[in-house]
């Protein structure tokens, strides 16, 4: 009987598959992926690029530092066991890092190059040949050159030198992967001049579609976005006059500000009866939301605190409320009275103490409508003689929106020096949380000496701790005396400004030498 029913069971099961020979081979083979199908490429780019959370290059600019115990980790640094955070925040030029292990930066490289090759190459490869909607087709193809333009662009930012036209054709880039190539083959490493031409070639490759939409899914690439990178793209190359024209186009597909005056919620925050500012997860000065969200770990120095006007909304109503005392605790993870970072001076945030599981969302490595509102200011400043009242209504039209209308006013400018300056911390404040400070710095200080920055930072370490001041933690916390002091300086022309290939790139791949 078991058998008999076996037979039938199997006869009932193969009769369809050998019906025809034409509906046997219509089968796709389970646990494969052929991608010949317009809709099956398009599932590629929906991606939430989790991966490129990333708080080195924070680091390096003074922007934030390390939420850990810092006097351990200066102690452990001069010991002679450093890790790639102590490098950064002792600004070491001595320490070989690309010996350092479990090196952290390997996950950003592994990210670009990762969306490189499972999105942006796949569909380019498989796209011409899929079937589906033309139309369709086009947009995604010119959406997956954009994205491999991007990528490519933050590669060899951070990985190689400055593009410098005095000697980009000489000096050592990233590979650039292309749809064609093979995983039996070694990546070659191009020059910086090689890396920028390929991008150009993606972008205007992508533009030629005219496939990009002005109103994409706020996680897609649209024709804003490839407007904005080519514009950060021809910045990089010193084309001012092209990429004021890219910012501009960008601009006039999408010009949305935040207006943070309007913007404050009535709703009173516990336990101070205060209006509290919630930068909104999706926005419309968001050209491509790249997810990143996270709950309040960062602890932020004076100096980016600095760069914010006393006034600013942001600071006083919002994600960076509470930062205004002197001394804090740096770990800021459950509590304020935990895990001290030994910093004093160094202020943190504290959202999440008030509020409980707040979270705000940034893209870290993207571009936004700020971004190409700075890109024209500084282009104006460098056309010809710099157009200063030019560049600086732009800076105000975004301060405006910043900062309580109560107290704002227009920044005081006379010089082209002055208008340099303002732009700078501007651009700062506006891009805090981040890693377009390290971007624009770094570009800044290739070769010209009146954009050049040399940075500066003093730590005072409390190697007895902290007392709240006043007996109360919510007033800020006072180093117990003996303090020592650590001062740091970083060269506008220092190798830490290029990042290091991780281990898990150059141990498999000769080529890949180190480009400082």
């Amino acid at each position: 009987m078991r058998n008999i029913t076996l037979r039938l069971f199997a006869a009932l099961v193969l009769l369809p598959v050998f019906g025809g020979c034409s509906d046997f081979t219509d089968i796709t083979p389970k646990g494969q992926s052929i991608l010949n199908k317009v809709e099956e490429l398009e599932l590629l780019l929906n991606d939430e690029y989790m991966q490129l959370q990333s708080w080195e290059p924070m680091y390096l600019v003074n922007d934030n530092i390390p939420s850990q115990n810092i006097l351990d980790l200066i102690t452990r640094h001069e010991e002679g066991m450093p890790t790639v955070e102590s490098v950064l925040l002792t600004w070491d030029e001595t320490v070989d890092r690309a010996d350092i292990t479990q090196d952290p930066q390997q996950y950003l490289y592994g990210a670009f190059y990762g969306i490189i090759g499972r999105i942006a190459n796949p569909i380019i490869a498989n796209v011409d040949d899929a079937a589906g909607s033309e139309a369709k087709a086009a947009q995604i193809k010119a959406e997956a050159y954009v994205l491999r333009a991007y990528f490519h662009y933050l590669a060899v930012t951070f990985y190689a030198k400055a593009y410098n036209p005095a000697t980009a054709a000489t000096d050592g880039g990233v590979p650039y992967m292309f749809e064609d190539f093979s995983i039996n083959e070694l990546a070659e490493k191009r020059t910086v001049q090689e890396v920028y031409a390929f991008i150009m070639d993606d972008l205007e490759t992508a533009f030629a579609l005219n496939a990009l939409p002005e109103n994409p899914a706020r996680m897609r690439a649209g024709k804003a976005f490839a407007y904005a990178v080519k514009a950060k793209v021809l910045m990089a190359m010193r084309d001012y006059s092209g990429a004021e024209q890219a910012a501009s186009a960008s601009l006039e597909i999408n010009d949305q500000l935040l207006d943070h005056r309007d913007d404050r919620l009535a709703i009173p925050m516990p336990p101070f009866d205060i209006p509290f500012f919630d930068r909104p997860k999706f926005n419309d000065e968001e050209l491509f939301y790249q997810m990143s969200s996270f709950t309040m770990r960062y602890t932020f120095s004076p100096d980016l605190l600095a760069s914010f006007d006393p006034d600013d909304i942001l600071l006083k109503h919002g994600e960076l409320e509470n930062n205004v005392a002197t001394y804090l605790t740096g770990g800021v993870l459950m509590n304020q009275g935990g895990n001290m970072t030994s910093v004093a001076g160094v202020q943190a945030w504290f959202h999440y103490v008030m509020a409980g599981e707040y979270k705000v969302h940034y893209s870290i490595n993207s571009l936004t409508t700020v971004d190409m509102y700075l890109t024209r200011a500084e282009c104006l400043l460098r056309g010809g003689d710099g157009n200063i009242p030019a560049a600086m209504a732009i800076l105000e039209k975004i301060r405006e929106r910043r900062i309580d209308p109560d107290a704002y006013t227009p920044m005081a400018v006379d010089t082209k020096a002055d208008a340099i300056a303002a732009l700078k911390q501007v651009s700062r404040h506006e891009n805090f949380a981040t890693s377009k400070n390290f971007i624009n710095m770094k570009r800044w200080n290739a070769s010209e000496p009146e954009w050049q920055t040399t940075l500066t930072k003093t730590l005072t370490l409390a190697p007895q701790g902290f007392m709240p001041r006043g007996g109360n933690p919510m007033n800020g916390w006072d180093p117990i005396p003996p303090v020592i002091t650590r001062s740091y300086t970083l060269r506008p022309d220092s190798p830490l400004w290029i990042f290091p290939f991780p281990q898990s790139a150059t141990n498999y791949n000769p080529n890949l030498t180190q480009n400082y």
